[in-house]
């Protein structure tokens, strides 16, 4: 199994140099995508726990469910600024 950008962000500066050929292209993305605005200091890493390392590799995944109610909650947020701007443009006419 190669080692995944989660894994890699958590690994000592130097192991990170070391290993950075493992990285599969995906996972470069990844880094250069999704993980580009997460940077632990070397201090942070040495700091997590066991627990806090596992919950960042495997992070909980949300069921077809959660994701709708997600959704929907977001749907209702955008609606609502909308109607507020829409109200104020109106209120300035």
């Amino acid at each position: 199994m190669s080692l995944t950008a989660r894994e890699w962000l958590l690994l000592p500066k130097e192991e990170q140099d070391k290993r950075e050929a493992e990285l599969s292209e995906h996972e470069c993305f990844l880094l250069r995508t999704e993980f580009s605005m997460i940077h632990f200091s070397e201090e942070e890493k040495v700091k997590l726990t066991d627990a806090e390392k596992e919950k960042f590799i495997h992070p909980k995944e949300y069921t077809q469910e959660e994701k709708e109610a997600f959704n929907e909650k977001c749907r209702n947020i955008f609606s609502e600024m909308s109607e507020s701007i829409r109200s104020k443009q109106k209120r300035e006419e």
